[in-house]
């Protein structure tokens, strides 16, 4: 009977830390989504007083580069020779 009460004592303790662990841990959790409730609410907060200074629009690789007449020329040229010569291959292999 010694030894069923020592690990009933110890059985009984153990499950006293798993159960402060898990309240301890939802006590974090809540504080936690406490945390980015607030910090969501001052990141809206500072949009609203800052939205003149960010600028969100995506660079375009078009708004820094113009290729020349001659190098659209050059790629119709290159892309319908390219074709053209498929073509003839594909037609003497068929």
């Amino acid at each position: 009977m010694e030894k069923y009460e020592k690990e009933y004592q110890k059985y009984q303790q153990n499950r006293t830390k798993l159960l402060d662990w898990i309240a301890t841990n939802h006590e974090m959790k809540d504080e936690a989504k406490e945390n980015f409730g607030n910090t969501d609410y001052a990141l809206k907060l500072y949009n609203k007083t800052h939205q003149d200074q960010m600028d969100l629009k995506e660079p375009q690789f078009s708004d820094f580069y113009k290729p020349s007449v001659q190098q659209k020329q050059g790629e119709i040229i290159y892309v319908g020779a390219s074709a053209l010569a498929i073509g003839l291959a594909a037609s003497h292999f068929l």
